[in-house]
């Protein structure tokens, strides 16, 4: 009698012990991969430090091949020496001036060591960014946390953003300063507004691309964060004349501020404006730029904008649509207080992703170092892939992943593809092919969310809210 209760404790124990090297073997599975995948990053990028510059027009004024860094590298310079950080360099600077002034303290280096620091720098800024995107995604989206499912899907987040995140580090580009700023909006809107905001606040400051988000704020009721974000953008922007001045600080936007202007076709005396390139470049993936491409000169940049706005009011109808025969409710949402709990955690999730996919889809600018800020849509589709009920929006998630995934053709890969590749990239296929996920990544959380509502149903504590369920928890 007395053997049955110990034989089942034995059996408990032993479970634990399975289950504690089931997740241990996880953990290094995920660890192995991001030191892999993070090895093969500094292999790709270091050596560039040491080389010339790949582009023969900034022969004699970069010292390496870092691809924009010395555009920051020589801003900074500049302002740090009270010259327009406009004109520095090969005039390559076109950001707001906080990156300028937050890259000062690099021009004490010489610009080779100033570059290795700052690749680890983003190197590690982009780990984070991994990790935290990767957990958030998991806690919005599973019913329950899952160690071993969440390493799983740690690994597969990084494989699956490995090729965006290149782009960026071997070009020494800021967008992961950028993506640092959503995750920490996204991590704390719920818990501390005030944070998000001023996190959403300085990403504008870094690229205006993020601007997309104080308009959902607002749509979603998040009064505290929207206002804490037009704080923090304001903070952000008068940062910078610390060093500069007011003076200079004001001339300073207003020069970025006319370079935007005229990407947006106003008209502006070139000498005022800020350096950008047409929204015809042919290094842009967006939908915006490859309209301006095919309708050519002709037509003018007019057209190309006012087809980019129907093509975006076509998407958002699409998801309109696409809430409505979820049975979510659209724009009627609760307080922000009443958001903290299930269906809305998970959905402000979705969009989240969804905004950065439509932010890049229609950005007038939208390159491929840009497109490493999909890590924060690969994030919630790899935590769908790997959570913890089976089968429960995993097929979604896959085929979202994939599409995604095979958006962005590489003929360095297939060097039978390049002429593919060409025509590819001028049509904007690769922002096609992103908004083409969307649907995929909303029916994946849904489909989590309602295959754990069902699992509820049947063991349900009263303790504890439904996942998904109409009724949100505080």
């Amino acid at each position: 009698m007395v053997a049955v209760p110990a034989a089942k404790g034995h059996s408990r124990m032993t479970d634990d012990h399975s289950i504690a090297r089931n997740e241990r073997l996880h953990g290094l599975l995920a660890a192995t991969v991001m030191v892999a995948v993070y090895a093969w990053f500094w292999r790709v990028s270091a050596h560039r430090i040491d080389e010339g510059p790949s582009f023969a027009g900034f022969a004699g004024i970069f010292v390496t091949g870092c691809g924009d860094f010395e555009h920051f590298y020589n801003a900074a310079l500049a302002m740090r020496d009270g010259m327009d950080i406009y004109s520095s360099g090969a005039r390559g600077y076109i950001y707001p001036p906080l990156v300028a002034f937050l890259y000062m303290p690099l021009t004490h280096l010489a610009v080779q060591s100033a570059a290795r620091l700052m690749l680890a720098v983003n190197m590690m800024l982009a780990l984070w960014c991994t990790w935290a995107a990767t957990a958030e995604a998991a806690r919005r989206l599973w019913p329950a946390p899952s160690r071993r499912a969440l390493a799983l899907a740690l690994a597969l987040t990084v494989l699956l953003v490995a090729p965006r995140l290149r782009t960026e580090l071997q070009m020494w580009q800021t967008n992961i300063l950028m993506m640092c700023g959503l995750m920490l909006a996204l991590k704390t809107l719920d818990s501390r507004p005030w944070l998000a905001g001023l996190a959403l606040g300085f990403a504008i400051n870094i690229k205006y691309l993020p601007l997309i988000f104080l308009l959902y704020l607002l749509l979603r009721r998040r009064w505290a964060a929207a206002a804490w974000t037009l704080v923090g953008i304001a903070a952000f922007a008068m940062l910078p004349a610390v060093q500069s001045g007011l003076a200079a600080n004001a001339n300073h936007w207003l020069t970025a501020t006319a370079g935007l202007a005229q990407l947006f076709g106003l008209a502006v005396p070139a000498a005022q404006a800020a350096h950008i390139d047409p929204i015809s470049a042919g290094y842009s993936l967006s939908v915006t730029s490859a309209l301006a491409r095919i309708l050519g000169a002709d037509a003018g940049m007019r057209m190309a904008w006012l087809g980019s706005a129907a093509v975006a009011m076509a998407v958002a109808w699409a998801i309109s649509a696409m809430y409505g025969r979820l049975g979510l409710a659209r724009v009627d949402w609760p307080a922000a207080g009443e958001q903290r709990g299930q269906p809305f955690l998970g959905l402000v999730q979705l969009d989240w992703a969804a905004l950065i996919v439509i932010a890049l889809a229609f950005s007038p600018q939208t390159n491929p170092r840009h497109t490493s800020l999909l890590l924060l849509t690969y994030a919630p589709l790899a935590a769908a892939i790997c959570a913890p009920q089976a089968n429960a929006g995993r097929r979604a998630a896959a085929l979202g992943a994939a599409i995604l995934f095979g958006a962005f053709v590489n003929p360095l890969l297939l060097p039978g593809l390049a002429p593919f590749a060409t025509w590819w990239n001028r049509v904007g296929g690769p922002a096609w092919g992103m908004l083409a996920s969307v649907p995929f990544l909303y029916a994946a959380g849904v489909g989590l969310g309602r295959g754990a509502a069902r699992h509820a149903a049947v063991t349900h504590d009263p303790r504890n809210p439904a996942p998904w369920s109409s009724t949100p928890s505080n």
